[in-house]
């Protein structure tokens, strides 16, 4: 059977769909394989990530539980599961059914069920290190590069880092070795992980290192 990409994106609930759509983003960022423009579709990569984006804040900004912002939340969810449907079939028709070509996309994968589907968790990420930036309120971070792993997530926190809810997105990656946090306050307190995603899905945190921006 001919792999498809699952875009079943309506079941997941607005967390999930906001690391989804962030490693699909990154996934395609920079594909050799879906270079733009992507004829005939009239959505571009530009168009996704401004959606994306978009998405990313009012998921943030409705954590407040206040009615308007829950409201714009779920219109912003609309538009961005619209464009990741619109534009999965494209993708497919361009890979030519190479599973790897797939796999970069960011989506996940529907497979052949008489296929092995052992689901492998990635493990946290090796030789998590952080060091002030080249400019004031920045951190670089570096990593080992995780086999497996298509992009990268890092997150932060001023708070207590053991309480998982305290933890915020900061950024997404796709290489392991020039990770730039920028837009930091000098002189604050700061906790930072960054974690693997692959074709699988997320992978485990790296233990939270603490730094105080300069």
């Amino acid at each position: 059977m001919q792999p498809k990409l699952i875009v079943a994106f309506d079941r997941l609930n607005n967390r999930e769909l906001l690391i989804k759509s962030g490693v699909i983003v990154a996934g395609l960022t920079q594909n050799l394989n879906y270079p733009e423009p992507w004829l005939p579709l009239l959505i571009t990569l530009s168009d996704l990530t401004t959606a994306q984006a978009d998405y990313e804040t009012a998921y943030h900004d409705a954590l407040s539980q206040d009615k308007f912002k829950i409201s714009h939340r779920n219109d912003c969810r609309v538009v961005l599961i619209g464009i990741l449907k619109t534009i999965a079939p494209y993708f497919e028709l361009a890979s030519q059914a190479d599973v790897s070509k797939l796999a970069t996309s960011g989506y996940d994968l529907r497979r052949d069920t008489t296929h092995n589907n052992t689901f492998d968790i990635l493990p946290a990420p090796l030789d998590f290190s952080i060091m002030h930036g080249a400019f004031s309120g920045t951190i670089d971070i570096k990593i080992s590069r995780l086999t497996g792993a298509a992009s990268y997530e890092v997150q932060i926190t001023q708070l207590d880092p053991m309480v998982e809810e305290n933890w915020k997105h900061a950024l997404w990656s796709t290489t392991a070795t020039h990770i730039h946090l920028p837009d930091l306050i000098p002189g604050q307190s700061y906790w930072l992980r960054i974690r693997g995603i692959g074709t699988n899905g997320v992978g485990l945190w790296t233990d939270p290192l603490h730094m105080i921006v300069v």
